[in-house]
């Protein structure tokens, strides 16, 4: 009896030992697997040269150009309106408090000696304007000077050993080309992107809207301000809006950059004659349409039709009239009356132009002299922060 009692005892502490090893497998305390790992990539580089070499292409390209893009911070001070209480009714006084407001953007620098290109919408109205470079350096930033119908605003920072970027020619921006655009969005800074030009030409009804580069690289809140680069590291455009149905503003693939052209030209009538000058031709100007084509008997559609001319105006001087169609521009052919409005914003100011017109059914030509705009968007000029 008793060897058995000893064999039932062994079987029950065998059985027990396995059940605690399953036990114990399960909740992997004591899990052995065998993981065989792959030696190498399915492809060599030798296998996928081209695709190797974009690679290392793009990676250099990204690495000579993010020290140029700063992040900036900006505040000030705005006086907000409180809500009126029933003694503020009763006496018809209205009460305010002033409050901190601060702005997140992105920045390029263009010039050795420190001038950077922003938005306008990013430092407007700030008293205070920080640039932080991507070698950890933070500066205090001047504004030069900026315009509110461009969104183009011109920094400066005394800092030495600066890399600047070149401003490329955005007229020669291809719908398809590739490009990255860099900033600092969320406050994740150097950030980067990459997608191609979307569409060229997008334009604003205002009469000192410009034209906007469409693309599909990442923009979002803190990119800003940032630039547009094509493949050779120039500068093609600024970042400054997005389109979204999104009410919080996030992005949904469709993003809007200045042209550099427009930039180099609002930077440069800045910082030479610091202030902002806007060529004047004086005219009002709109699409033409069937039933205008009809009334003054057009050809086509193309052109911009003028629908009024100001007194005294280089417009007048030049002899033109409302119903007149401008066809050419400086040799710039019209199709409508944002290409109008386009072409008057890039011309030189005291430099006779010449205009192709329809009037009556008939082509005719004329020059005019481009003056500066009587009324000037609002400059500003910071004092020391």
């Amino acid at each position: 009896m008793q060897p058995r009692r000893i064999l039932l005892f062994i079987v029950v502490v065998l059985l027990a030992a396995y059940a605690w090893y399953r036990y114990d497998n399960r909740v992997g305390r004591r899990l052995s697997e065998t993981v065989t790992l792959p030696e190498a990539p399915k492809f060599n580089l030798e296998d996928v040269k081209v695709l190797a070499a974009v690679d290392a292409e793009y990676t250099k390209l990204v690495e000579s150009i993010v020290p140029s893009v700063v992040s900036i911070t900006s505040s000030g001070q705005i006086l907000r309106p409180m809500p009126q209480t029933l003694e503020d009714l009763l006496q018809g006084t209205r009460r305010a408090q002033m409050l901190r407001s601060t702005s997140l953007g992105s920045g390029v620098i263009v010039s050795k000696e420190g001038h950077i290109l922003t938005n306008h919408h990013v430092v407007a109205n700030m008293s205070e304007i920080r640039v932080q470079l991507t070698d950890g350096r933070n500066a205090v930033a001047r504004l030069i000077g900026s315009d509110p119908s461009s969104d183009i605003a011109v920094l400066r920072i005394d800092e030495k050993n600066v890399a600047p970027l070149s401003l490329g020619d955005s007229d020669e921006v291809r719908v398809g080309q590739q490009i990255i655009a860099v900033g600092n969005p969320y406050g994740l800074e150097e950030s980067v992107s990459r997608g191609i030009v979307s569409a060229k030409g997008r334009r604003t009804r205002s009469d000192s809207g410009v034209e906007f580069i469409q693309h599909d690289a990442a923009v979002n809140q803190g990119n800003s301000g940032g630039p547009l680069l094509n493949i050779r590291g120039e500068i093609i455009g600024i970042n400054s809006a997005i389109f979204s149905v999104n009410p919080q503003g996030a992005w949904q693939g469709i993003s809007f950059a200045i042209p550099s052209n427009t930039a180099r030209q609002i930077m440069e009538s800045i910082t030479s004659r610091g202030r902002l000058l806007l060529p004047y031709l004086g005219v009002g100007m709109q699409n033409v349409n069937p039933v205008i084509a009809r009334e003054f008997n057009l050809p086509d559609l193309s052109g911009s039709l003028v629908s009024d001319v100001a007194a005294n105006s280089p417009a007048a001087q030049a002899g033109l009239r409302p119903g007149d169609v401008v066809r050419s521009f400086d040799g710039k052919n019209i199709r409508n009356a944002e290409d109008l409005r386009n072409a008057i914003a890039r011309a030189e100011i005291g430099r006779a132009v010449k205009i192709v017109v329809i009037r009556q059914g008939q082509q005719g030509e004329t020059t005019a002299t481009l003056v500066e705009k009587p009324v000037q968007p609002a400059i500003g000029r910071s004092t020391q922060p």
